[in-house]
């Protein structure tokens, strides 16, 4: 028996040693560059001016074999193609890129071409001075990677730069992306070649949408904000010991969310300040002539995308700022977005009271449950407090594992109209197949602000096939990891449950899309009960169903999923037909309208975008959880949507590269989803003189469902 401890205390032991030798290798020796930029040669440089007008397109060209796209999101496969001349080129603050082979619906054949500029802060939040060429023996010189550089004489930064490459007197489209934990602006990074993915889908956008009108055409331009989110060089450790250096870098990684989720945290208000003075030098931050006027849309758009700690960075800039526009906004007036026209986190790694904290405010100012006592006129009211032109100025979408939200309980084990209900049954059916859900977010967060209960479930589901969240799954057939070890992981799960001094304040320990309202004790999802702590996500997000009208996308069928599903074009592929984005013109007016004629006692509530017909979106967006038993806890107007994502529009962590999102979310920006005109009111509806609210009925008769 001593000998059995002794044994087992060496193997503990062992595997402590090794784990703090992995931890210091890639945390000293392996760390990543703390104060130098990795794309900063100024855009005036010789290798910058290079194809200035028409863009290189070496990141586009196909592989040796001819596997497109192998090239085209690599750049360090870029850089052995054309040469060491190409590592320059991709480290100027602004670079302009090109793809061939875009065939206009008129059959002519083109380029699609946008500019890729950088701006990268230090772990305070200064910025960076942009470099210039020098030679080696001038002093202040020295390699940073591609070539003796020197800061430039002036201090001028990265911003700056950009700001003086914007032309505000011709339209602009330009898209923002910060990115998350473990990434930055490395050659090579992922993020930056996902990036570019976006970049060419929105300049395939812009030019199937003005290919008849070029004079007007905006110019894209993509901005990746950098920062330190990856202490541990992992692009480097991949690249040099292939799989084995991947699995050092991430194992040495893990620990670093203590301390950059702090530092993603104090960046927030430089990288705000950057975004304000972009949107200023475009002239997209006016404000509203009057209280009754409605936003003059100008020739220029901007949208703001924040992954993981960068929805982070976002989340902690905005906070207050929404809070603040909450309450003091006038009821019936148009709020305006906070930054550029639209931001959007995508599986953002923050604590869901950032989100909560702007709920709130807005609970306070309107009634929205019967609990509330108030008049049939103050209910009606509510629904008025934004106008029905108001579109969303913040969208938060998750990739969420369960469905209901929280899992089903035994009073739903009997599906509601049983049968006839689609919506329901293709829910159930794509969690039951399996959910590509956000472990990132929904497991390892929690565990890191110190509570282990989503991890435990986890390790139940993964150890006995059972869900513990969905008291209606039946027997499943075993694997033999499962048959063998799966004890084991039940019995960490309970030793995992009964840690003490565990964390259990959900606003906390939660992440913004994985906080759900509470679901009413009646169940069965019969009655639309109003939760008792109505915060949390907001929405549902749905791929559309291969088949439907303006739904072209690259398909597959994965393993144990008996249907299709959609999978990512590869960046060549972009000028194809797999990544077309139509117009969805007033998608939004025209869902909210529908529902309105259907169900006037709700105005609006429970709207769903495939209302919209043949203008729909490229995803389906659904209001409320209507199924679910849950009543809305935002009013249809509403513009802050927090959405739990099914795996057909958002999948894992990193699964924000299907065409169909990247197009909806830019079809809230780049076409006119309300068009700023008041959608026609039900007959018998009250209305309003032209330029004002039209509004609403008031409700037949109390429903449980909301007033």
């Amino acid at each position: 028996m001593r000998g059995t401890f002794r044994g087992t205390g060496y193997l503990v032991a062992g595997f402590v040693g090794i784990t703090v030798v992995v931890l210091a290798i890639g945390n000293i020796l392996f760390s990543s560059a703390r104060t130098v930029p990795y794309r900063a040669l100024d855009p005036q440089a010789e290798n910058c001016r290079q194809d200035a007008e028409a863009g290189w397109d070496v990141l586009a060209r196909p592989a040796a074999g001819g596997r497109t796209g192998a090239v085209g999101n690599d750049e360090w496969a870029a850089i052995d193609m054309a040469g060491p001349g190409a590592r320059p080129r991709l480290s100027c603050s602004i670079q302009r890129h090109a793809l061939p082979g875009y065939r206009a619906s008129d059959g002519s054949e083109r380029r699609l071409a946008y500019d890729l500029a950088f701006i990268e802060l230090q772990e305070d939040g200064k910025p960076f001075v942009l470099r210039e060429s020098c030679k080696a023996d001038q002093a202040g010189c020295r390699d940073e990677g591609y070539g003796p550089v020197r800061k430039q004489v002036g201090g001028r930064s990265q911003l700056q730069a950009l700001l003086d490459h914007l032309d505000p007197a011709r339209p602009n489209y330009v898209l923002v992306f910060i990115h998350g934990w473990r990434h930055n602006a490395d050659i090579g990074d992922s993020n930056v070649g996902d990036f570019r993915h976006y970049a060419a889908h929105a300049a395939r956008f812009i030019e199937d949408r003005f290919a008849a009108d070029p004079e007007h055409k905006p110019r894209v331009t993509a901005i990746y904000v950098g920062w330190r989110g990856a202490r541990t060089d992992e692009t480097w450790l991949k690249r040099k010991l292939g799989t084995v250096g991947e699995w050092l870098g991430t194992l040495a990684a893990l620990p670093t969310l203590f301390d950059r989720k702090p530092v993603s945290e104090a960046v927030a208000p430089a990288a705000l300040s950057a975004l304000r003075a972009i949107e200023h030098r475009l002239r997209i931050d006016k404000s509203l002539p009057s209280p009754k006027d409605l936003p003059v849309q100008g020739a220029s758009r901007m949208i703001v995308f924040g992954h993981s700690l960068g929805g982070n960075m976002l989340a902690t800039a905005l906070q207050d700022d929404l809070v603040k526009k909450v309450s003091s906004h006038a009821p019936g007036t148009y709020m305006l977005p906070s930054v550029g026209d639209l931001v959007v986190l995508i599986n953002p790694a923050a604590e869901a009271s950032k989100w909560v904290d702007v709920q709130r405010a807005l609970w306070r100012r309107i009634p929205m449950s019967f609990a509330e006592r108030a008049s049939g006129a103050d209910y009606s009211s509510g629904h008025r407090f934004f106008r029905p032109e108001q579109r969303p100025v913040l969208v938060s979408v998750t990739a969420a594992l369960d469905w209901p939200p929280g899992g089903r309980t035994e009073t739903d084990c009997k599906p509601p109209k049983a049968g006839t209900d689609d919506t329901y049954k293709e829910s159930r059916a794509l969690v039951r197949d399996g959910v590509e859900y956000d472990w990132a977010t929904y497991d390892l967060f929690p565990a890191f602000k110190g509570d282990f209960r989503p991890a435990a479930d986890s390790l139940v589901r993964l150890g006995t096939g059972r869900d513990p969240h969905d008291q209606c799954l039946g027997s499943v057939p075993l694997t033999w990891q499962q048959k063998t070890f799966g004890w084991l992981a039940t019995l960490a799960a309970r030793g995992i449950r009964v840690l003490p001094f565990m964390r259990t304040d959900l606003e906390d320990t939660r992440t913004i899309g994985h906080l759900d309202p509470s679901r009413p004790a009646q169940g069965g999802g019969t009655q639309n009960y109003f939760p008792t702590r109505p915060f949390g996500t907001t929405h549902e997000l749905r791929g559309r169903p291969k088949g439907e009208p303006n739904v072209a996308r690259k398909w597959r069928v994965p393993v144990g999923v008996g249907q299709e599903r959609e999978i990512p074009v590869d960046y060549a592929e972009v000028v194809g037909p797999d990544a077309a984005c139509p117009v969805a013109k007033d998608w939004l007016a025209t869902a909210r309208a529908r529902q309105e004629e259907r169900d006037h006692g709700g105005h609006g509530t429970y709207w769903a975008s495939d209302d919209a017909g043949a203008a729909a979106p490229a995803l389906q967006f659904l209001h409320g959880f209507n199924l679910a038993g849950i009543a809305a806890i935002t009013r249809a107007r509403d513009p802050f949507w927090n959405m739990r994502a099914f795996d057909t529009a958002l999948a894992r962590h990193d699964g924000f590269m299907l065409s169909s999102f990247i197009c909806a979310m830019n079809q809230l920006v780049m076409d006119d989803v309300t068009s700023f005109t008041p959608p026609t009111p039900p007959p018998g509806a009250a209305g309003s003189a032209a330029g004002t609210p039209a509004l609403m009925p008031e409700p037949v008769a109390p429903s449980l469902a909301q007033p």
